[in-house]
């Protein structure tokens, strides 16, 4: 088996100084779409492939470069594999492919490569089975075969799931009678009389250049002699000199300067054989080492060079690191996450935008983006030397060169969404063509709506996995509307909150985040910084770590779920204001089968207490079968209908929350697009989903993929909500979330037992005076208010939207003591919870109604 990488370019050279074409198929399975493993064809760049027990992924656990990769499938009795359905001409020389195990568990799985020359009726094994390894890994196999030829890769033992991604195919090469010597610098085939240039270096290091020579003839290639160019340049010895057809040996070429300048060798590199005379030229360009370079000369040396860089912050805490700089030649980023990050105070450099920075470390880079990284850095930052940095306008089709690469600039776009952002990737279009806006989730721009229609946005240029990005820093970049959330002055002392929150595999040793103590002290904060009253719980894995997150909280107490399986439900809910009357799994009427083979809802049956007003609450945590094939959406759907079943028929007049999640969207589901299976709930009157309007917005609960983690309530609790509190947290104010933390947002939502006032008011009640609710309550278009005053007192009634605008004053003036009734007519108004409030001399009461058109 050959592990070389596949060539990379179309030419090649011989002796005789004829250019023949190198041609390949090269598939990179960017342009398909499919989402179940179900067997299918998937129309792709290179034609029409079947993926068999295998779908298009991009998961956390999947392995691929660009935007997605194949992912097969061993699992209970699957099979996967995938082929091409087409054959491509001109045989194939080398097959090559990166190759990788799903998820963190160590997997004995394995690929075998086949190859088909009847159009798929035959398949005839090609090498070696290949263990799949835990990293992302490229593999080579030679073939050598001529004429038309497809190719299979089968998952040919394993219990579980692999990847495979960037399949290349190079053409077969007909042997030639006469010795022919093709010859490959750094991956790239060349011709005599090409120059050979390398990249900048510094002086006193050196640039290395590999030199692949291989006989393309049937006779033997005799190499005679490799006559050395110059200094600086230099070759190594010939490792073999003697090849047959198709057999290889290497040199290599440096370039190592002692001064600083441009250097050139004409016709200094050159091989003699039997068949002639290959010649190439040198160049090269060295700098000073140890003194202040332009990043962008920087940008050209090889990584693990130490570099001093001097430039203007272009972005300071806004994505907590990296740190981008830029000078009048180029930008770059700098990171090192031990010295950026705490994971309980976020960013903790003391720099702003504009600061100047004088920077000495090594060049790196992660996921494509080139940074100064490693711990051994030395760094300034100058803010009496800050300025403002212009950002340099540039159009799409220039952001996707690549040219801006760490620079600050600004474009005229139109963004492909509507509604609210999340921390995801957007294509973005202009004249030139399209592009990627990518939105980080430690930037205030979470949450906000995107502008419509073409908009200016300023941001810096990152790279991921070889695809551009524009990453803006705040609202002011991209000219977005923060959400506004009423009641946030209101106290939380007088409200219900109530949360869902599915923890990846919380103190999970082999799954999840990998450092359990970092995801605890993170969920620590994320608890007390919602700070509320009921918490449900998903995918608590370790019940050590669960008992040591309650006794770290000391405020609240806790309720684990007793089935077997290692994701558990949970509560957490503070002793102050929650009173636990029961708790226990709900198994009246549910299928086991169903509820992903026992995972039953977890019944939390408590009293929450606001004040002098408590409702008894009937909780249902749920944690639905997850992934996307049609079984699991027939059960997801099947364990909806059972649950509401018993809902009807057993808590009718019962404050119910079903509340966890969902595994699945509301306005359709994730699964081919059938209808959701809780529509039996969206239906359904007696029911309110209430984070369903966050669907409707476009926000995502699970990491940037889907809005899956929900909140349904019963009639009975409709009037008590507190309409708009409906929110997906957004934890910027914890370092790496999702990676260190969970892939999941919380969600939740607030509730008001009867009266619930602003904090700039007061709060009181006096014996005596009473307001009373409307009736009726809801009402179209009328309702009548009724209260009691003690004594003759000046008295003012008015009523609020929900945003607090005052729509209506119905009595401002002296009343005297006794019963009042006042009619209030809401035909001008829309629908929606309004609050009446009544003011009497230094008292303030308030309650809600709800006008339904």
């Amino acid at each position: 088996m050959q592990l070389s990488r596949t060539l990379l370019a179309l030419l090649f050279a011989t002796i005789s100084f004829s250019t023949l074409t190198h041609a390949q198929l090269f598939e990179d399975f960017e342009t398909g779409t499919k989402g179940s493993y179900s067997g299918a064809t998937v129309t792709l760049a290179t034609g029409d492939w079947f993926l068999d027990d295998a779908l298009l992924g991009n998961l956390s656990n999947d392995k691929f470069n660009g935007d997605q990769g194949v992912r097969m499938d061993r699992r209970d009795g699957k099979t996967g594999n995938i082929y091409m359905q087409f054959d491509k001409p001109n045989g194939a020389d080398e097959v090559s492919f990166h190759l990788a195990h799903y998820g963190n568990q160590p997997e004995a799985a394995a690929l075998q490569v086949q190859y088909s020359t009847d159009g798929g009726s035959n398949w005839i094994d090609i090498g070696d089975e290949i263990p799949a390894p835990f990293e992302l890994t490229e593999y080579s196999i030679p073939v050598q075969v001529d004429g038309n030829i497809r190719f299979k890769f089968v998952q040919s033992s394993g219990t579980d799931r692999m990847n495979i991604d960037d399949i290349r195919i190079t053409d077969f090469i007909e042997p030639q009678e006469e010795p022919g010597i093709l010859v490959e610098i750094n991956e790239e085939l060349v011709d005599s009389g090409a120059t050979i240039t390398f990249e900048t270096t510094l002086t006193g290091n050196t640039r290395d250049k590999q030199v692949q020579l291989k006989n393309i003839g049937s006779d033997t290639l005799r190499i005679s002699n490799i006559i050395p160019p110059t200094a600086p340049f230099t070759v190594s010895e010939l490792q073999d000199s003697v090849l047959a057809f198709n057999e290889t040996t290497m040199v290599t070429l440096s370039f190592t300067p002692q001064s600083e300048g441009s250097f050139t060798n004409e016709g200094g590199f050159e091989i003699q054989s039997n068949t002639g005379v290959f010649k190439a030229s040198l160049s090269g360009e060295a700098v000073e080492a140890g003194g202040v370079i332009p990043i962008s000369t920087a940008r050209d040396l090889p990584q693990g060079e130490t570099v001093t860089l001097t430039g203007w912050v272009t972005v300071a805490e806004e994505f907590e690191g990296p740190v981008y700089f830029q000078d009048e030649t180029g930008g770059i980023a700098w990171f090192n996450f031990g010295l950026m990050r705490d994971s309980q105070d976020g960013f903790t450099l003391d720099v702003q935008r504009g600061d100047s920075i004088v920077i000495t470390g090594e060049l790196g880079s992660f996921n494509d983006l080139i940074q100064i990284v490693g711990d051994d850095v030395q760094y300034e930052f100058f803010p009496d030397g800050n300025r403002e940095i212009e950002p340099l306008p540039v159009t799409v089709s220039a952001l996707n060169s690549g040219s801006y690469e760490g620079q600050l600039v600004s474009m005229n776009v139109e963004i492909d969404h509507s509604g609210v952002f999340q921390s995801s990737e957007y294509d973005i279009t202009d004249a030139t063509g399209s592009g990627v806006l990518y939105i980080n989730d430690d930037t205030e721009i979470v949450g906000a709506t995107a502008p419509e229609g073409e908009t200016t946005i300023v941001g810096v240029v990152g790279i991921f996995s070889g695809t551009y990005q524009l990453l803006p820093r705040d609202l002011e970049d991209i000219d977005a509307e923060a959400i506004e959330i009423p009641g946030e002055d209101i106290s939380k002392d007088e409200t219900f909150e109530i949360v869902t929150w599915n923890i990846e595999w919380f103190g999970s040793a082999g799954n999840g985040p990998e450092d359990d103590e970092i995801q605890l002290m993170n969920v620590i904060e994320v608890i007390d910084s919602i700070d509320a009253d009921v918490f449900a719980l998903q995918e608590i894995a370790n019940q050590t770590m669960f008992n040591r997150l309650i006794d770290s909280l000391e405020i609240y107490e806790g309720v684990l779920a007793s089935f077997s399986q290692s994701q558990k439900t949970a509560y957490l809910y503070k002793t102050s204001t929650i009173n636990v009357l029961d708790s226990g799994l709900l198994t009246t009427g549910q299928e086991s089968f169903d509820w992903a083979n026992g995972r039953f809802p977890l019944e939390l049956n408590f009293e929450a207490v606001v004040g002098q007003e408590v409702r008894e609450i009937r909780a249902y945590n749920i944690h639905a079968k997850a992934l996307g094939e049609q079984e699991d959406y027939v059960r997801r759907r099947d364990a909806s209908i059972s649950l509401k079943n018993y809902l009807d028929q057993n808590e009718d007049n019962s404050n119910v929350i079903v509340i966890g999640d969902y595994n699945d969207e509301l306005e359709a589901s994730s699964v081919g697009g059938q209808d959701s299976p809780y529509k039996n709930f969206v239906d359904d009157e007696e029911y309110t989903v209430l984070t369903k309007s966050l669907e409707d917005r476009g926000f995502t609960s699970y990491s940037s993929f889907s809005m899956i983690d929900h909140i349904t309530i019963s009639s009975e609790l409709v009037d008590e909500y507190f309409e708009g509190t409906e929110r997906v947290e957004n934890p910027s104010y914890i370092g790496s979330y999702l990676s260190q933390t969970s892939d999941h947002y919380p969600v939740w939502v607030r509730f008001q037992w009867g009266m619930a006032t602003s904090t700039e008011e007061p709060n009181t009640t006096v014996t005596g005076i009473r307001l009373d609710q409307n009736y009726p309550n809801p009402f179209n278009p009328s309702t009548t208010i009724s209260y009691s005053l003690d004594a003759t007192t000046n008295v003012t009634l008015e009523v609020f939207d929900m945003m607090g605008r005052k729509v209506s004053t119905l009595v401002q003036g002296r009343q005297i003591a006794g019963e009042q009734t006042i009619n209030f007519d809401a035909s001008a108004l829309a629908s929606g919870v309004y609050i009446y409030r009544l003011a009497t001399g230094g008292e303030v009461l308030t309650k809600k109604m709800i006008l339904l058109k």
